[in-house]
């Protein structure tokens, strides 16, 4: 009877245990489902900015879309790049307001979102691909182009990737990075599931190799500070971020070596500072972009002054 009893409860604990497996592939890797609202969501048209609509294909083969929001006669150029299966529309308060600061936009569709094709998500490790090509082209059609990213989660683990091969990149912001994959999920599957997170994540991450050939592990933007040195790193982050602890841009942030800051949002979620405060937060990244790319436009652009920014 005893026997039958432990049989049971482990069987019971295996099932949990693949379930939460499946759960978290299907959460992590697996596109969403595209819905008819995907054809009715803003765009740059709808801010009266002046933007291209383009398609490009990345180098294995994944075809995406581009908003190019266009400044004649500047330099200075921003690549945005969103968070996990975050749709690039998301992104256009940000977007608009930097175009309207005097820089070059580009907003990309990650593949596995809406205005991209329906591959994989892999947490950056292939989306440095579609930044890569959206980089590539900026340099291509912009005489001089001085180019900075600005990254969302993954999005931002996915421009420190991208731009530890890309020396054209000069300056970075990075709103709510993990500093590596395997920690997040981990500390996630521990406080959700209430499972040891190692032997889940590694599940996943055999099953995704299996399935893909990609290795999640090199989601890890810690390992890549050293090619970043010398550009200036911006690293933002809500304080009371409960899908990315704050601990990981603070992880970040002290183990880089070139210039940087941080700026701690209390109180914020994930990637909650632009909403916390937009001005603020407009004020602050185009501050940072316009010192380090050498924008020049002061009658476009106002820049906090220290005592306002600090905290």
């Amino acid at each position: 009877m005893f026997f039958a009893v432990l049989v049971l409860i482990l069987a019971a604990f295996l099932a949990f245990y693949l379930a939460v497996c499946v759960v978290l592939y299907r959460r992590l890797f697996v596109p969403a489902q595209p819905g008819y609202l995907d054809d009715y969501a803003y765009t740059p048209w709808e801010f009266q900015a002046d933007c291209e609509d383009l398609e490009l294909v990345t180098p294995d083969g994944v075809q995406f879309g581009v908003w190019f929001l266009r400044q004649p006669g500047s330099e200075q150029t921003i690549v945005i790049s969103a968070g996990h299966k975050q749709h690039r529309q998301d992104l256009l308060g940000a977007a608009v307001a930097l175009w309207r600061k005097g820089f070059n936009v580009l907003v990309y569709a990650a593949r596995g979102t809406a205005g991209a094709d329906r591959a994989t998500v892999t947490m950056g490790v292939r989306e440095v691909n579609e930044l890569q090509t959206t980089i590539a082209y900026a340099q291509k059609r912009i005489k001089g182009a001085r180019i900075g990213l600005l990254g969302y989660s993954m999005g931002a683990a996915t421009s420190m990737l991208a731009a530890a091969g890309e020396p054209a990149v000069e300056a970075m912001v990075l709103d709510s990075p993990f500093s590596d994959i395997r920690t997040l999920l981990e500390e996630n599957v521990r406080r959700h599931a209430l499972l040891p997170g190692g032997p889940v994540v590694r599940l996943v991450a055999i099953w995704l190799r299996l399935r893909t050939g990609c290795r999640l592990y090199e989601s890890a933007p810690i390992s890549v500070l050293g090619a970043l040195e010398p550009r200036p790193l911006f690293f933002i982050h809500g304080g009371a971020d409960a899908v990315t602890s704050v601990q990981h841009s603070r992880r970040l942030y002290d183990s880089y070596r070139g210039p940087r800051e941080i700026w701690i949002v209390q109180g914020a979620q994930h990637v909650g500072a632009y909403f916390a405060d937009r001005h603020l937060y407009m004020e602050r990244v185009s501050g940072f972009f316009a010192r380090h790319l050498g924008l020049q436009r002061a009658g476009q652009l106002r820049l906090v002054d220290e005592e306002e920014t600090a905290g």
